[in-house]
């Protein structure tokens, strides 16, 4: 048998996987393609170019990105060798950074996952339950496309569209059918096929690669959606059959955005300011009810905080609903105690700063701007706004350092972003070695975290 190469993203390197010897005829051939396994291809599927990028023919390795055909081959009685290569590679998300309570998650671009910080319930994936202060790599080789860190447990999405989810399992928020914690990747039940996952306090949810929208773990208030309180060990399909672009996941409540870029929100209420509908009704939605207001929002915007909500409008601004306590709302003016009016409403947030995108915490909200700089306000008193103090921010404050971010999330009181060089950030609250400096003291401005 040969190895024959399979180019890499970077087209730099390469790595080798063994061809396949059919017996079969043209009308359908069987191909072993890792990481996804065995696929089917049938000779009509072979003119879609979306489905087949690159092909190799024959022993030349020569790659032919063109419309691809059957090579002509002399065949025997019994086998036909066809040589048949795929070389269209797995789809890696750019590095991205995700955090939660204690600990945070990095997903490199070649797939590979890492986390560090607290890891009492198995969080960090690494098969154990010590606690670390510098990145240590998730077990089972998995390869992620994305990865979403909650309260206490971390899911993520491989490149095979697997979902697998680790750390606390109480409500069934892995979602593997068991209540049990786990401190490596179980596979998520159900054999969907997901394309993302979102992790919240004590439940997940996900959208699948046909667009369904699904959520498992804790269900009071109606946060699945599913005209249910009831909790599941298991995925449960939101209700309505909306096409959401993206759905997250927070404490008491869970929104989304639809392909076209209306706003859903279900859960509690909150006298209506977390829902975002227009009203003090002070009773739960156990199924998505429409935000109001007049934006239309980017489909995979929107973040679900503690008690508040903020979104990215297509005009590019920030938009913001909920409590507005600490000023995390970004609408300015504040009381001695930090105490700001609540919105039942959308609003934009103050200042004329364009959003590409936007994040929330438990007290505090963060953006990127649209020419790559970050912008944070809402409580500071651990320096998780990141601009050199502790002190509270009623509108965007920009992060210090001259730093150009891609990616920003928030945990319960810290920060961490990756710049548009791929280097990992943290700042805000240092405990439990959540910020990966080998320290658990507190940083007011970002700080490199090695991955070494």
């Amino acid at each position: 048998m040969w190895d024959f190469p399979l180019l890499s993203s970077n087209k730099k390197s390469f790595h080798h996987f063994r061809p396949c010897e059919f017996a079969r005829t043209y009308d359908e051939q069987m191909i072993l393609y890792p990481p996804t396994g065995r696929m089917k291809i049938k000779q009509e599927n072979l003119n879609d170019l979306s489905l087949i990028d690159n092909v190799i023919f024959g022993l030349n390795h020569q790659i032919k990105k063109q419309k691809p055909t059957i090579m002509n081959t002399k065949i025997r009685k019994r086998y036909l060798l066809l040589v048949l290569m795929i070389a269209s590679v797995p789809a890696y998300s750019d590095t991205s950074v995700s955090a939660g309570e204690n600990h945070t998650c990095i997903l490199k671009s070649d797939g590979e996952a890492y986390c560090w910080g607290d890891n009492s319930v198995g969080q960090l994936g690494n098969g154990s339950t010590k606690p670390s202060m510098i990145p240590v790599a998730v077990s089972g080789k998995l390869r992620f496309k994305t990865i979403s860190v909650g309260w206490d447990h971390t899911c993520g999405v491989t490149v095979a569209n697997e979902a697998y989810c680790w750390g606390r399992g109480r409500y069934g928020r892995l979602g593997n059918g068991s209540s049990d914690n786990s401190t490596t990747p179980t596979a998520v039940s159900g054999g969907l096929s997901f394309e993302s996952v979102n992790s919240g306090l004590a439940h997940t949810c996900g959208i699948t690669t046909d667009g369904g929208a699904f959520c498992w773990g804790r269900g009071e208030d109606g946060i699945l959606g599913n005209n249910s309180i009831e909790s599941s060990l298991v995925p449960v399909p939101v209700s309505g059959g909306l096409a959401f672009g993206s759905i997250n996941a927070g404490s008491a409540t869970t929104c989304g955005i639809t392909t076209n870029g209306d706003a859903y929100c279900w859960g509690a209420s909150d006298f209506g300011s977390l829902l975002g509908q227009g009203d003090d009704d002070r009773d739960r939605k156990i199924v998505p009810g429409l935000v109001a207001g007049e934006f239309n929002f980017e489909p995979n915007s929107i973040s679900v905080g503690l008690d508040h909500v903020c979104a990215i409008s297509k005009a590019d601004e920030a938009i913001c609903w909920g409590r507005g306590r600490y000023g995390k709302l970004g609408i300015g003016s504040a009381d001695a105690i930090g105490v700001i009016e609540n919105l039942r409403t959308p609003r934009k947030v103050k200042g004329n700063v364009s959003f590409s995108s936007i994040t929330t915490g438990v007290f505090q909200t963060c953006g990127i701007a649209t020419d790559g700089k970050a912008y944070c306000w809402g409580r500071n008193g651990s320096g998780q706004l990141g601009d050199g103090t502790t002190t509270m921010r009623v509108e965007p404050a920009a992060v210090s350092g001259n730093v150009n971010f891609k990616s920003i999330d928030i945990g319960s009181d810290h920060t961490c972003g990756i710049s548009s060089n791929d280097e990992v950030y943290c700042w805000g609250d240092g405990s439990a070695g959540k910020l990966g400096t080998r320290s658990t003291e507190n940083k007011l401005n970002p700080t490199k975290v090695s991955l070494k």
